[in-house]
């Protein structure tokens, strides 16, 4: 199942106006449109108020929690339903990253997919391995995160 963003971090986030690396959020109209939205997992329109911040993707602390840039929209768009990838995910370079229960990075399981290949069946793949829990997808050339999956 693939998640956006956690909406009520994310609202506090929008709320407090400070990102998860202790950072001033600072809104910015989009002139370009095309930005990865990582909160509704869309792509961003010319004229809507943006944001780029840093998040922190799990709830716990440890040694793999990093935090990251994402951009999201600076005020409420409604989220992400949790679903399926969406379509214009599939033809972006993606990384994906799996994690076991107890925290850690499934090395010998990340993969990289290319434009060319399905995301969707990447996913399948990289969860067909018993010890993974979760994943996190993320761009290729940032390495900004992309979204979130867990076990179906």
């Amino acid at each position: 199942m693939v998640f956006g963003l956690d909406r009520a971090r994310l609202t506090e986030l929008r709320r407090t106006g400070i990102d998860h690396g202790g950072n001033r959020v600072q809104p910015f109209i989009d002139d370009e449109g095309g930005w990865p939205l990582r909160c509704c997992l869309t792509d961003s329109k010319v004229g809507e108020r943006i944001a780029i911040v840093s998040w922190q993707p799990f709830t716990w602390s440890g040694a793999y929690s990093e935090v990251g840039p994402v951009v999201v929209h600076a005020d409420d768009c409604g989220g992400y339903a949790a679903g399926s990838v969406p379509p214009q995910f599939e033809s972006r370079r993606q990384m994906v990253r799996p994690y076991t229960a107890d925290r850690r990075i499934a090395y010998d399981h990340i993969r990289l997919v290319e434009e060319s290949e399905s995301l969707t069946d990447a996913l399948a793949e990289v969860f067909a391995h018993a010890d993974v829990e979760s994943a996190l997808v993320r761009n290729v050339m940032a390495g900004c995160l992309s979204f979130a999956v867990v076990r179906p």
